[in-house]
């Protein structure tokens, strides 16, 4: 007989209430589904991008979007329509702390979305950024909220605007209070230091 002091019962409670507090925390959070290439292609106002424009439009979307879910501690999920693709099956990824996923052969990007927010629980709210009118149609639920394409690039940029303020302000004070050595001194010791200084 194996002697242990292993409690179950203990392990159970502990798993429980540690399930428990990664719910409370995730119910505080906020879940942002965007449609890649709908945001891509009424952003930048393009009907068709060359592939290595797409791609590098690609990165730069989810570049913001990692940079936007670190400000707003947020989850957020970028879904690419590859319907024209040979894949059987939905690529995914993590970019950076942000989920990617390609759909799969003749799959859309707003399957994947219907999907994903009716599927998604615990969050707090649940956006969808898309342009696309059956999407506009079809995301009003409970707790789950439609922000178009403009209106989320407007939002990222207004947050990068008081960031960038706010770091601007934040130098000034700080040149304010650490100002050099030789501007702390009277008329007469800042001459004497500058001669010092050029000998």
């Amino acid at each position: 007989m194996i002697d242990c002091d292993w409690n179950p019962g203990y392990d159970i409670i502990i798993y429980i209430r540690y399930r428990s507090k990664l719910r409370e925390k995730i119910d505080t959070k906020d879940l942002v589904i965007v449609d890649g290439h709908n945001f891509i292609f009424n952003f930048f106002k393009a009907d068709k991008l060359s592939s290595e424009n797409l791609m590098y439009l690609r990165g730069k979307l989810i570049a913001d979007l990692t940079w936007y879910k670190n400000q707003k501690n947020c989850d957020i999920v970028v879904v690419f329509d590859a319907r024209n693709s040979d894949n059987p099956s939905r690529g995914i990824q993590i970019v950076d702390d942000t989920k990617v996923i390609y759909s799969r052969k003749n799959e859309t990007a707003d399957d994947v979305i219907e999907e994903l927010a009716g599927k998604k629980t615990g969050y707090r709210r649940i956006f969808v950024v898309t342009s696309d009118y059956m999407q506009q149609k079809v995301i009003f639920r409970k707790n789950i909220y439609r922000k178009s394409s403009r209106e989320f690039s407007l939002e990222i940029k207004d947050l990068k605007n008081k960031i960038r303020e706010k770091i601007d302000r934040s130098k000034k004070d700080s040149d304010k209070v650490f100002f050099s050595f030789e501007n702390r001194l009277s008329g007469k010791a800042r001459k004497r230091f500058l001669e010092l200084r050029k000998k």
